[in-house]
């Protein structure tokens, strides 16, 4: 039986077959390298978002205290809330906070690193990210008229 080229009808099988298993393999590793950067642009965006609601949840703290030294310590336990609740996992670590406290408003800058889940080969392990937010300050009462 031939293919009318007077060859087998089958002879080419051996070439087709070979070519569909390299072009799984090769697929599928494309595939897998393209998941395992998703895994690490959702973990920046999670890590941002979280520190973009901290520094929130700290200027929003400390702008309900009378005064700076309350106001710290208010920024404090909304950090260590933070840590406690998942917040500070190895992903995303809290690195250091900014607090400036004023009769009218109360200005925190927060700074954490997110460290990937699947590091970039030749390239960086971790990256940085800042939040700022501004309040104003609710929390002081305007002196009573003396009688």
């Amino acid at each position: 039986m031939t293919d009318g080229h007077n060859r087998p009808k089958y002879a080419n099988c051996r070439d087709r077959g070979g070519s569909s298993l390299v072009e799984t393999v090769m697929g599928s590793i494309i595939i897998v390298m393209i998941a395992l950067f998703l895994v690490d642009v959702a973990s920046i965006v999670i890590c941002q978002t979280q520190n973009d609601a901290l520094a929130k949840h700290c200027a929003r703290a400390a702008s309900n205290q009378d005064n700076s030294s309350k106001a710290t310590t208010a920024v404090n336990d909304v950090i260590t809330e933070f840590q406690k609740a998942g917040g500070g996992s190895k992903i995303c670590v809290f690195q250091n906070k900014t607090l400036t406290w004023s009769d009218a408003q109360v200005f925190v800058k927060t700074e954490v690193t997110c460290n990937f889940p699947v590091p970039i080969p030749f390239g960086p392990a971790s990256m940085n990210f800042m939040a700022e937010a501004t309040e104003p300050v609710v929390a002081v009462l305007p002196s009573a008229p003396s009688p």
